[in-house]
């Protein structure tokens, strides 16, 4: 492995976690790989990309729910996942390295066409 790169193995699926990008970097990224995403700030000041979903029906919002859930352990990086009626947002940062790392934007990439 390159750099400050290391590999968790979760179940038998490797995944290649980074540190944590650059808030320039950040922006770049989501700029070029996932645009409807945006940042924000945790209450512990660590920084997360979040995209909220608008269901018409509750029901409808949990069965996003469950395609976001697949696909994040298909991919064995899950997000936090705040239900607020029709209201779901999707947030992803990475615990290890107390930040947002390519990892989570690819992930955000992924998971975009289920918006």
């Amino acid at each position: 492995l390159v750099g400050s790169e290391m590999c968790i193995r979760d179940r038998e699926k490797p995944m290649v976690e980074k540190t944590a990008l650059t808030d320039q970097e950040l922006e770049e990224k989501l700029k070029e790989m996932a645009p409807e995403w945006k940042t924000g700030k945790n209450e512990k000041e660590v920084s997360f990309i979040q995209r909220v979903y608008h269901a018409s029906k509750f029901m409808e919002g949990i069965d996003f729910v469950q395609k976001v859930a697949k696909a994040a352990e298909e991919n064995n990086h899950h997000p936090d996942i705040i239900i607020n009626y029709k209201r779901i947002s999707i947030r992803y940062w990475t615990h290890t390295a107390s930040g947002v790392t390519l990892a989570d934007v690819q992930m955000a990439q992924k998971i975009d066409p289920l918006f």
